[in-house]
């Protein structure tokens, strides 16, 4: 709990800053890390699609003929392959505590309170609301820099901060020694 100093005849919180948070760097890089695959998943189909051009129109004159209009799919599952991979990607984060770019840099998402995974639910959760931090201009984004326990307004909504592999060794270590 943080300690309370007087301020000019009435008491103040101070904010002492967590260690072992992860860096807003390494957050980033996990972000850009996940983006990209999301975009290479999406661009890879746009490659497949036309390179394999003649057997979709195949295919889709086939549909044609029993009725079916195959047209309207082929943008949405552009769509929706990149977004099913980020919300396969947040429920990972949730089970393990990691996705792949947070894996790569050596950063978990936990709990603030027991340090553990939030659980997918909490995680997706968590990936939807970051829409708050692009509507503030993209400072909820920056907010870690200047917050003193490095989170987003989604990280603070949803009761979560991001840590380095070495915090969670850590405290691995310390329950093992306690048990």
């Amino acid at each position: 709990m943080p300690e309370r100093r007087e301020r000019g005849g009435r008491s103040a919180r101070v904010r002492v800053p967590v260690p072992g948070l992860a860096q807003w760097s390494e957050r980033a890089s996990a972000s850009l890390i996940e983006l990209s695959i999301a975009g290479g998943i999406a661009t890879t189909y746009s490659i497949v699609l036309v390179a394999a051009r003649p057997v979709f129109a195949l295919v889709e004159a086939v549909a044609l003929v029993c009725g079916v209009h195959l047209e309207p799919l082929f943008p949405f599952l552009y769509w929706a392959l990149g977004v099913a991979f980020l919300v396969w990607q947040a429920a990972l984060r949730g089970r393990t505590g990691q996705s792949l770019g947070q894996r790569l840099m050596r950063i978990v998402l936990v709990d603030e309170d027991t340090g553990r995974p939030v659980g997918p639910a909490r995680s997706i959760l968590r990936s939807v609301l970051h829409v708050l931090d692009i509507g503030a201009l993209f400072f909820g984004y920056v907010r870690p820099v200047f917050q003193y326990r490095a989170q987003t307004f989604a990280d603070q909504i949803c009761r979560t901060v991001v840590v380095t592999m070495d915090t969670i060794n850590k405290i691995a270590i310390a329950e093992e020694a306690g048990t």
